[in-house]
């Protein structure tokens, strides 16, 4: 019987099954499994929890859970309908430590995720308009705690999403191309409080999106550049700058994130590279260093963050895999580590964010 991941089916003989297929044969038999979680049935209710050891009794699954741990890299995969989280250190072929997947979810090809200052987890769901919020250590079939979504939210293509100290909500949707902000808890058919739209603007399907410095830095796919708005900006209204020219060596630009340092970061999806600019670089300037070449194992990066240390952390749609390098790293010069292969369960990973 096939089974995705992190789901719990009932046969017809009313027996329950765990993560990986386990069926108790009688009330009481203790079930143990590799995986890092298993599931509750409750009457017709799926419940999954963080545990080692379940426990059948009569038609219920008990649990006997453990500790969540909340640090890790988050990957948005977007042909999987899910969020997997692996250990700071994960590296080769290694599973998950959890993952939120499942109907309850709402995740419905996610290409983008933020966390705030008190572990709630932001996704955007591209192909359903839809942003959906979770409590810090949300595992399995979990429903959202917020879901913001409908008409007046004008989400559109919601491809991008950051948040600033106030815990205000911003996002970047690719068609039609517009920025829209939303006020900090919003949840429901929500109207924002900016939209940045309109011919002046110079967006063109616009895709990453970070803050720093009181300034929005745009990845302007379409048109091969990157914008910088002011953080407050509304309407149709320019940016204060641009990156854009044969120099620049953007090419479809899919993410954008700025380190302490001040450096701006910017995924080449169809470059299959990294360029790294000042984040007060304008015009048609060359980078400062780039990351391309066959040793960078970059394929299709649609995702990057830089964590607290100067790690570089990128999602390759185009190889299912996570590549992290070393500070400052440039030229061909291969990861020090690669999340890859069947275990990780990697499905076009597109966003990345790391809570250390």
């Amino acid at each position: 019987m096939a089974r995705r991941r992190g789901e719990l089916q009932r046969a017809a003989d009313g027996q329950a099954y765990g993560s990986h297929g386990v069926a108790p044969k009688e009330a009481g038999q203790q079930v143990v499994t590799p995986a890092a979680y298993n599931a509750v049935v409750a009457g017709d209710r799926y419940v999954l929890a963080a545990t080692a050891v379940a426990v059948l009794v009569g038609c219920a699954v008990t649990l006997r859970t453990g500790p969540v741990v909340l640090s890790g890299i988050y990957v948005a995969d977007a042909a999987g309908n899910s969020v997997s989280v692996y250990p700071l250190d994960a590296s080769g072929d290694a599973p998950p430590a959890r993952f939120i997947a499942g109907p309850f979810s709402r995740l419905q090809t996610p290409v983008s995720l933020v966390l705030d200052s008190s572990d709630h987890l932001y996704v955007a769901s591209v192909s359903r308009n839809r942003i959906t919020v979770y409590g810090p250590g949300a595992v399995g079939n979990a429903g959202p705690v917020r879901v913001v979504e409908g008409p007046d939210t004008l989400l559109s293509g919601p491809s991008g999403v950051t948040l600033d100290a106030f815990g205000r909500l911003y996002v970047a949707n690719a068609a039609p191309s517009r920025l829209t902000v939303y006020p900090a808890g919003a949840n429901g058919n929500v109207r924002p409080v900016q939209v940045v739209e309109g011919g002046r603007t110079l967006l063109a399907a616009p895709r990453g999106i970070a803050l720093a410095g009181g300034e929005l830095f745009v990845a302007n796919s379409s048109a091969n550049s990157t914008l910088v708005f002011d953080a407050s900006a509304s309407g149709d209204v320019p940016p204060v700058r641009q990156l854009s020219g044969a120099l620049t060596g953007l090419f479809e630009p899919a993410a954008v994130a700025v380190d302490t340092f001040g450096f701006l970061y910017v995924a080449n999806a169809a470059g299959n590279s990294v360029t790294v600019y000042r984040s007060t670089a304008s015009g048609n300037v060359p980078p400062e260093r780039r990351l391309a070449g066959p040793a960078t194992r970059l394929s299709t990066p649609r995702g990057l963050v830089v964590d607290p240390a100067g790690l570089l952390v990128v999602a390759n749609a185009g190889g299912d895999s996570v590549t992290i390098y070393a500070p400052a790293a440039s030229g061909d010069t291969p990861p020090l580590r690669t999340l890859s292969g069947p275990r990780t369960q990697l499905q076009l990973p597109w966003g990345v964010a790391v809570r250390p």
